[in-house]
């Protein structure tokens, strides 16, 4: 895979609809997560709406507790989202460890207070679950994977 700006280290992990990806953005000189829309939906103007669309969202949710979206684009049919990279592995991991009472509690903490953020802003994430619940460098919990979001009425 070629990306104008990125150098693909490895595969991350994989969705329905797309690949995660470790990669270097070269400008900057680090490390990112960089999200490519599977090339069988790669020629749907649907599904690069909905791709594009959960960019967006991502990008309007600047918090501690919520993946940074750094990028986004389309090169030759490849529609991309570069976001922060957590090296921390996923929940589905720590589950596997196991979690004392004070880390649960901790964790869900971080998670609820990301998603009453997301909701202050609009957006409902509909798509909690183990796999989409990063770690960072400093074991903070971060929301991933809002592809199926929704933007929802505020008062």
């Amino acid at each position: 895979m070629n990306i104008p700006g990125y150098k693909v280290e490895r595969l991350l992990g994989r969705g329905a609809s797309a690949k995660v990806y470790l990669a270097q953005q070269l400008n900057l000189g680090r490390d990112v997560a960089l999200k490519v829309l599977s090339s069988e939906f790669s020629t749907s103007q649907d599904y690069i709406k909905r791709f594009i669309r959960e960019a967006k969202i991502i990008a309007a949710l600047s918090h501690p507790n919520i993946v940074a979206v750094y990028d986004i684009g389309l090169v030759e049919n490849a529609c991309y989202i570069a976001m922060e990279y957590h090296p921390g592995g996923d929940l589905n991991s720590r589950l596997k460890e196991g979690l004392d009472l004070d880390e649960k509690l901790d964790l869900f903490k971080q998670i609820a207070t990301g998603l009453h953020f997301a909701h202050q802003k609009g957006y409902v994430h509909r798509d909690i679950k183990p796999a989409n619940i990063l770690f960072s460098h400093d074991n903070r919990a971060v929301l991933s994977d809002f592809g199926i979001a929704r933007a929802i009425e505020v008062n």
